[in-house]
């Protein structure tokens, strides 16, 4: 979607001014889309009906620039892509951050404490460095879509709020917050004949 709508706008268009528009835009931060896949991307969707090829240009002695535009096929799919899109909400994002913490009683209380802080850490220099791209001018109206502007402060009000959660979750389990329920535990040994006890217990705070 992202650039079938790139092509849309400045086409007829180079791969390369595609893979520029897109930098600007900081749009491997937000979009599943990274740098070195524009090309193999433009070719495909070309495969596919979508865009079509109107030859080669050369400058001096740069390699040759295929030029793109969207065919009619290609305005049907992003128009349907975009509406879609914007009514869905996607949840289950692959993030294995997610999935090793659904077994955080399997590590110290320790670490994962110290994970926690950690990507609290790694947000943070993320959106320190969003905000400074935001207040250096970087974003303003007459240099980019509003659209940037607004999925920068997305982001950083994403990042704001899981930064909250890894020091509020980091505070609850240093504190000896029991990771399971007393009624789950036994739930879990009726099934499977194992003692669970160690997961009720409140560890006393550090």
């Amino acid at each position: 979607m992202m650039i079938l709508g790139v092509v849309r706008i400045l086409q007829p268009v180079h791969g390369y001014d595609v893979r520029r528009e897109l930098l600007s835009w900081h749009a491997h931060k937000w979009a599943n889309l990274q740098p070195g896949s524009i090309y193999h991307a433009l070719k495909k969707l070309t495969d596919e009906g979508a865009l079509r090829e109107l030859g080669q240009e050369q400058v001096g002695g740069r390699p040759a620039r295929t030029r793109y535009e969207v065919t009619p096929k290609g305005n049907e799919q992003f128009r349907e892509l975009v509406s879609t899109y914007l009514w869905e909400l996607e949840e289950g994002h692959e993030d294995p951050f997610v999935a090793a913490f659904s077994f955080l009683f399997e590590v110290p209380r320790e670490e994962t404490v110290a994970a926690l802080h950690n990507r609290a850490r790694f947000l943070q220099v993320a959106n320190e460095g969003m905000r400074a791209a935001y207040t250096s001018g970087w974003a303003v109206p007459d240099q980019k879509p509003a659209n940037v502007r607004w999925m920068l402060e997305l982001i950083i009000a994403r990042n704001s709020g899981e930064i909250e959660w890894c020091e509020r979750v980091a505070k609850e389990i240093e504190d000896g917050a029991p990771f399971v329920s007393e009624e789950l535990a036994i739930k879990w040994k009726a099934a499977t004949g194992n003692d669970y006890s160690n997961l009720t217990n409140v560890v006393p705070g550090r």
